[in-house]
């Protein structure tokens, strides 16, 4: 682990058929149910990385989720916004001017109690006196995300780094107060701490919350605010000596708490807390990389785990790298002995980037990388497990995404970003490539909506570039309280299948185009907008091809020898007739819900023409309930 300071000196569809085994099925685990996968980022072919996400604690389908891209108007990184309200269904772009003008990085998120959507990022700026600083912004939006105000700059220092933010939710003294941490002072190492109380508009600090003295680097981590308004702020420490940092071998890294009770005004002397172990050079670089630092979250509001505190981290004390976790009962004076998350995969199995998060029931669920699904673990997917018990036991594990990522694919490969910047009188130009973030940045995004819906926010480079995937993971409260819901009782009376095109609309997937084969991948979704349940057996088939309307002679000349043939309909036929199934990719839901998408079913057609292609006319058929 090494300082990261943020300074100026520095054609056509992809995609898998969804098979059953890529969500949550009820033999795997009954109680918990993963969504489709939906692609947030349809803001181009570019690598996304170090990803946060944020549900409002107002309405329940509002979120707001951060990246940074490669969107710098004259080349390099700069961070944009996605908002949604819709509970993650779709998803909205948005841009800073100062990002898009200077660049910037370590997006994070958040609503505060009033429901305004915060952005936080670090650009530069220049200081009063003219020179070069590195700057904190935090923009605002009172609506949801479709607008950002113009930002309010928090500080302008000669570096900052990891900064990380949290909105006291409680009844307290100071609730609605919002706190941000941040590093700052190399080669100091200060851990400080920012806090507003006009919803964001202006701030107060930084007031010094922990330091490495010169001697030991240390970075902030994930703070959280505690039933009563207590803010504790985790931060962990690693060598940044080069005489200190070892060639190989295993080191550690201590987590430590400190603690304010007066609203971030004062701090408590630190605590140290756990440790975690990992591996310098050997084998740890033949793998993808980690994100290094420990995630950590809090309950402050549920009844029964009130104030617990939780821990996941990734840890080479058992071998291959684990998600390790951990709980404290006591406010964080004492914790659990960390165990991992799962146990159960094979030895050679890497896991890696956990992110934690906490719903008003006190489900805590933890959600990281693993290459369990790959033979030479070049590939990864999203994992997900769930603690009804306050981080005591985990159900199962259930995999969320539909499809494996590639972090050293193609479109990785290909996006070879150059940063330039200025120091000592020379001009250095740096490359980094989105292939070497094989971990996607130092965290990914989980949130707990108010419904107590999580929503995982990972980096997933299924098409081998870099892009955001969000789903809707349910752990139902009638399953956490031991309860199961007969669906035979349930469910409701159906009629025949029917034409239901005109309650759907159909929703694509970037589609990926073999020149050798002359033939298009197109990951096809179905949207229900209609206000009724659609139910299986949902189809889309192949009706004809052409508008339906005459033809002149001159027109069936010139398509005569551009047909077109379906290479993989499930019923093998390559022409009219050609269907497709859609249940399997309802992701363990019993039907498409109003406003709900597919998982995509990817429909592949051959061309005889690589430039020309008739138009092709679809049927979807399903069931709709009986009016009783």
């Amino acid at each position: 682990m090494t300082k990261r300071s943020f300074r100026l000196a520095r054609p056509i569809f992809a995609g898998a058929l969804v098979a059953a085994s890529a969500v949550a099925t009820a033999a795997e685990s009954p109680k918990i149910v993963v969504g489709p996968n939906i692609l947030v980022s349809r803001d181009g072919d570019i690598p996304h990385f170090e990803l946060m996400v944020a549900a409002s604690p107002r309405w329940a389908k509002h979120l707001v989720g951060g990246a940074m891209t490669n969107t710098k108007a004259d080349g390099g990184i700069a961070c944009r916004a996605y908002s949604s309200d819709d509970g993650g269904m779709t998803w909205k772009v948005g841009e800073f001017a100062e990002q898009t003008e200077f660049g910037g990085g370590d997006p994070q998120v958040a609503y505060t109690t009033r429901g305004t959507a915060l952005f936080v990022a670090l650009t530069m700026n220049k200081s009063e006196k003219g020179k070069d600083c590195a700057s904190m912004h935090v923009w605002r939006s009172e609506d949801g995300g479709r607008r950002w105000l113009d930002p309010a700059e928090v500080k302008c220092a000669p570096s900052w780094d990891h900064e990380q933010v949290v909105v006291d939710t409680t009844k307290g003294r100071f609730a609605g107060r919002i706190y941000i941490g941040a590093l700052y002072d190399y080669p100091v190492y200060r851990v400080g701490v920012f806090r507003s109380d006009d919803d964001g508009r202006t701030w107060t600090g930084p007031v010094e919350a922990a330091n490495g003295g010169g001697d030991i680097g240390i970075n902030d981590v994930t703070p959280m605010v505690l039933s009563d308004g207590t803010l504790v702020v985790p931060y962990c420490d690693f060598q940044f000596k080069p005489e200190k940092i070892p060639s190989k071998g295993k080191g550690t890294s201590g987590m430590w708490l400190v603690s304010s009770t007066d609203g971030g005004v004062t701090f408590s002397a630190p605590w140290k807390v756990l440790t975690q172990e990992f591996v310098f050079g050997g084998n740890a670089a033949k793998t993808l990389g980690a994100a290094g630092f420990p995630k950590f979250a809090a309950d402050a509001g549920s009844k029964t785990f009130r104030d617990r505190i939780y821990a996941a981290w990734e840890d080479a004390r058992l071998g291959s790298t684990r998600i390790l976790f951990a709980h404290s009962a006591d406010r964080g004076k004492t914790w659990s002995e960390p165990k991992p998350l799962d146990a159960s995969v094979a030895a050679a199995v890497h896991q890696f980037q956990p992110a934690v998060a906490v719903n008003a029931d006190g489900v805590v669920a933890a959600t990281w990388f693993d290459t369990r699904n790959s033979a030479d673990g070049s590939r990864y997917d999203e994992y997900l497990a769930a603690s009804l018990d306050g981080g005591v036991t985990f159900l199962p594990p259930v995999r969320v995404s539909s499809a494996s990522s590639e972090p050293r694919g193609a479109g990785n490969r290909r996006q070879m970003t150059p940063m330039a910047f200025f120091e000592k009188d020379r001009w250095a130009i740096s490359l980094l490539s989105a292939a070497g973030w094989t971990a996607g940045g130092h965290y990914m995004g989980l949130t707990a909506d108010k419904d107590g819906d999580f929503h995982p926010f990972w980096v997933d480079a299924r098409s081998g570039t870099s892009q955001i995937y969000s789903a809707r993971v349910s752990v139902p409260a009638a399953a956490a309280a031991g309860e199961q819901k007969s669906e035979a009782a349930s469910a409701p009376a159906l009629g025949e299948p029917v034409s239901v095109a005109g309650r759907v609309t159909i929703v694509f997937d970037p589609p990926h185009f073999d020149a050798e084969k002359n033939e298009i991948s197109i990951p096809v979704r179905l949207k229900n907008v209609s206000s009724d349940a659609l139910y299986p057996p949902l189809r889309l088939e192949l009706a004809g091809f052409g508008s339906g309307e005459p033809e002149s002679d001159a027109e069936k000349d010139f398509w005569k020898d551009k047909a077109v043939t379906i290479a993989n309909a499930e019923n093998q036929k390559p022409g009219e007739g050609a269907a497709f199934g859609f249940d399997a990719a309802l992701a363990g839901s019993p039907a498409l819900e109003p406003g709900a998408l597919t998982n995509p079913v990817v429909v592949r057609v051959k061309l005889s023409d690589p430039f020309y292609a008739p138009a092709m006319r679809w049927n979807v058929t399903g069931r709709i309930a009986k009016t009783p």
